[in-house]
């Protein structure tokens, strides 16, 4: 929350891979990287973790951020328009442990893939 308070970012995003990843299977850190990949080259940023859960909003950004995709598709999304609006952000480093039961409730390469439709679906009606 430090560079949202300070006023130095609108939006922070948490990073497995600045911090620590914990049993990360190689399907998963593949996937992962994967999907990196594929933001920085839609939407120009830079991140190092596209899809980590930890995010924190200033009112600011919160207010033009618009969510329309379903379950985890949201992630890229809000990615897409911190980009679209020139929003200020940062990242800072989180530590994820993978356990069975954690892996459990996780997304599967299915749930990538169908996120990836959502997605290219999504700009299609835009």
């Amino acid at each position: 929350m430090d560079p949202i308070c300070h006023g130095v970012a609108d939006v922070v995003l948490g990073s497995r891979f600045l911090g620590q990843t914990i049993n990360i299977p190689l399907p998963r850190r593949l996937l992962l990287g994967a999907a990196t990949w594929y933001t920085r080259l839609t939407t120009r940023l830079s991140v190092t973790d596209t899809h980590n859960g930890f995010r924190a909003l200033s009112a600011a950004a919160a207010g033009v951020i618009r969510i329309r995709q379903p379950r985890m598709a949201h992630a890229s999304e809000i990615l897409e328009e911190i980009a679209r609006h020139g929003l200020a952000w940062q990242e800072q480093p989180v530590t994820i442990r993978y356990t069975e039961e954690t892996l459990a409730k996780g997304q599967t390469g299915w749930d990538a893939a169908r996120i990836a439709g959502q997605l290219l679906l999504g700009r299609m009606l835009r």
